[in-house]
């Protein structure tokens, strides 16, 4: 191989004009996201109990949205590996497996200090961790993969941290003391696990993606992002109005910015 041959192999990517257009279209929504988890750190709605319910919350997310499905993945392709499953994408799954395990023990270490009661369990988190507006956002993601086998999965893993809004937020509580350091600790080790995840959803979209098909990812992840505003301001107790809430939906905030040279792109 020529030095220039491996030179181009290393140089950063240029972001298609596709791949932009996506960010573009999430990019207020993102900055909508950030707003309502900024909202609810000094909120009047903001107490101890609102803190172990939010923190409940992302536990159930993190076990039974993020760790089960690959888990459940694995264990049921478990006879075809090397077979019709290829050992890397085996690999794949038991890499997500892990890290949303340790997030969801993460949250699970800054809820427990928080809560005087007794441990709480996978099960438990099961049947009362859940909450409807998280039910209605795992539903059309459900209904996007099953509708659209190719880009559903794209759109998921695109919007499953929401650009990772409730960890840069929880980052900056870092220096405020208390339960706020827990927080921001937990939330630093969980941003880049997160980020990663993300560029799985943008993965050579513009090489891999029709014209078309780029648009319906535009809409589909456009879709998911204003479910995630409502769902996240359910988290948090409602610390953001209503009214705010549906022009946070309608994109009036200034777009939050890409980071495209994390992503490894030149731009």
């Amino acid at each position: 191989m020529t030095a220039s041959s491996t030179n181009e192999q290393t140089r950063p990517k240029t972001p298609g004009i596709n791949l932009q257009r996506l960010i573009d279209s999430n990019a207020r929504l993102w900055a909508a996201e950030a707003e309502i988890v900024r909202s609810y750190w000094d909120s009047p709605v903001r107490t101890t109990e609102t803190d172990i319910l939010w923190l409940r919350r992302q536990m159930y997310k993190e076990f039974w949205d993020g760790f089960f499905p690959p888990f459940d993945n694995v264990i049921s392709k478990m006879d075809l590996l090397e077979r019709t499953v290829s050992r890397n994408d085996f690999l794949d799954a038991a890499e997500i497996m892990y890290e949303e395990f340790v997030h969801y023990c993460l949250f699970a270490e800054v809820h427990d200090r928080l809560n005087n009661g007794p441990l709480i369990d996978p099960q438990q988190l099961r049947e009362s961790g859940n909450w409807k507006e998280n039910v209605s956002l795992m539903k059309l993601r459900s209904e996007h993969k099953k509708h659209h086998p190719a880009l559903g999965p794209r759109a998921h893993y695109f919007t499953e941290g929401g650009y990772c809004t409730l960890y840069s937020e929880g980052m900056k509580l870092k220096g405020r003391g208390g339960t706020d350091d827990l927080i921001a600790n937990a939330c630093v080790r969980v941003y880049d696990d997160e980020f990663d995840h993300m560029l799985k959803g943008i993965a050579n979209m513009d090489n891999d993606l029709a014209e078309d098909e780029c648009r319906l990812l535009e809409e589909l992840t456009a879709e998911q992002m204003r479910y995630r505003i409502h769902m996240r301001n359910a988290q948090f107790s409602f610390p953001v109005a209503a009214e705010r809430v549906d022009e946070l939906c309608s994109g009036i905030l200034e777009p939050m910015e890409f980071d495209y040279q994390r992503a490894g792109f030149a731009i």
